[in-house]
């Protein structure tokens, strides 16, 4: 038996479909059923640098960008993971913030789901890339969630004035069929804006193909797309040489928030 990662269908036989007959999700998507993704979680180290896919699909248009920058890292042999956040249980921020301050702390109250996990690759990298499609104009759900529940981290400056993320360099890489790209990118620096990470300079890239276009055609275009291939690698060459610069400057910083 096999499951859709994306929606969830189950189908018998002895490999998964090319595609998904619900959604259309590839043969990558799809998992022996059943799936343990606490065992995966369990598993993760912490990497000197993230990658983080944050797509519903793990294996489309999103999770080729993030390999593309994952190719710079692994020229330069820099220490790097991939996370593709779809193959992790995430919930919905509880908003603990809303009825006492001191509770939405660091660690999360929710200790059910596989942010356990993450937040210690976060807090221990020297650097990330977020990658995002683009769902009406904006990030996915599933990347909300994830971003949303790092108000645990970003509420320490409240609880006990310690800044777990300050000064990590991040960066951002978007791609989507139309319109939306720089809104997206922004809408998630500000999260990371207000953890104190650092966007590296010229540390965002984007692309699109096309309202005139068939979303299936995407792919191939991004995938034949040379000056797209360029700025991505330049994405993950900035986070990684911004990050290794000496600052002094951070233990000056007078953090706030929102």
């Amino acid at each position: 038996m096999w499951k859709c990662n994306n929606c969830g269908l189950v189908v018998s036989g002895d490999k998964p479909p090319k595609n998904c007959p619900r959604c259309g999700s590839v043969a990558e998507e799809f998992d022996l059923v059943p799936v343990e993704t606490e065992e995966r979680g369990e598993k993760l180290k912490p990497t000197d640098y993230l990658i983080i896919n944050g797509s519903h699909h793990r294996h489309h248009n999103t999770h080729f960008f993030a390999e593309m920058a994952a190719e710079v890292f692994k020229e330069q042999k820099k220490s790097y993971q991939i996370l593709d956040l779809a193959n992790y249980k995430i919930d919905a921020c509880w908003h603990c913030y809303s009825m006492f301050q001191d509770l939405c702390k660091d660690p999360c109250q929710n200790q059910e789901d596989d942010m356990k996990y993450l937040y210690p690759l976060l807090k221990e990298c020297k650097g990330f890339i977020i990658c995002s499609p683009i769902n009406w104009n904006n990030m996915s759900a599933y990347l909300k969630h994830f971003l949303d529940r790092l108000t645990a981290v970003q509420n320490m400056f409240l609880v006990n004035d310690t800044t777990p993320m300050l000064g990590k360099t991040c960066g951002l890489i978007i791609n989507g069929h139309e319109d939306g790209a720089y809104k997206t990118a922004f809408d998630i620096y500000m999260y990371l804006e207000n953890l104190g990470c650092v966007l590296a300079p010229f540390g965002i890239a984007y692309t699109t193909h096309g309202a005139s276009f068939k979303t299936e055609e995407d792919h191939a275009f991004f995938v034949g797309d040379k000056k797209t291939k360029k700025f991505v690698r330049a994405v993950a060459n900035n986070v990684i040489k911004f990050s290794e610069i000496k600052f002094d400057y951070f233990k000056k910083i007078i953090p706030n928030c929102e």
